[in-house]
């Protein structure tokens, strides 16, 4: 990818093509992911030498559209096009697209999954009253109407785009980090996920970790390290404690 830029009097092209996709999950808060800590994880990874890109999915934060699953997976498919070589980092929902993206495009390095539900049930009906009840406090996610609408609509992406169905289609080296106190996302999902997953094929086990594990800089760490080096990781399957 090529980017044109001024600084000071100059113009400058720069030029991108190895690079980590950062793919966040459904708000919480209103706001960009650049206010929300993304903009440190990814100034961090550049520091060790890993381009780092961030972004808003479609109707959430700076950026425009409704909210929908496959406006998610259109999104991130754009985004990974650009680019030679991409290593994709997913949290939560956002890890449900990335894991979709990495089984159909040709130029995924890399797959980490974080706290990503694996299967369409784990969403039941009572998150998805939540999530909508939360929307209309907080105004997250753009485009949602009436309930029913969208309960039909995230539901059926989901039957689609479920990890679960496709993580066995992914060749690139997978990295799936679960918490084992995940209050959203229940640790078997990621369990369920290693399984079915095909070599090569990581685990990171974060004892006490909650479904915010990109807020514990060891976790980050680690995912940074198996980026990097993952040769040298060492064992398989592997447990921190947060």
């Amino acid at each position: 990818m090529k980017l044109d830029t001024t600084f000071l009097r100059n113009y400058m092209r720069i030029y991108v093509e190895d690079v980590v996709v950062f793919c966040h999950g459904l708000p919480y808060e209103s706001g960009s992911v650049t206010q929300k800590g993304y903009d440190d994880i990814a100034k961090d990874f550049a520091y060790s030498g890993l381009n780092s890109v961030i972004f808003d999915f479609s109707g959430t934060g700076l950026s425009k559209g409704d909210f929908k699953i496959e406006n998610w997976v259109e999104d991130l498919l754009s985004i990974v096009h650009e680019f030679k070589s991409v290593s994709l980092v997913g949290f939560s929902m956002g890890g449900v697209v990335a894991t979709y993206v990495s089984a159909n495009s040709d130029n995924i390095k890399n797959l980490v999954l974080v706290g990503v539900p694996c299967c369409a049930e784990t969403v039941t009906d009572e998150m998805l009253v939540e999530i909508f009840e939360h929307n209309k406090l907080k105004g997250v996610l753009r485009g949602l109407k009436d309930f029913e609408s969208f309960k039909a609509r995230i539901k059926r992406d989901l039957d689609l785009y479920q990890p679960v169905n496709w993580i066995g289609e992914v060749r690139c080296p997978k990295l799936i980090v679960h918490g084992t106190s995940d209050q959203i996302i229940p640790y078997e999902d990621g369990e369920r996920l290693y399984a079915e997953a095909k070599e090569p094929k990581y685990f990171l086990r974060v004892v006490n970790g909650s479904h915010f594990l990109r807020r514990h800089r060891e976790v980050m760490g680690k995912i940074k390290e198996w980026i990097v080096k993952k040769e040298k990781y060492g064992r398989v399957i592997q447990e921190i404690v947060v």
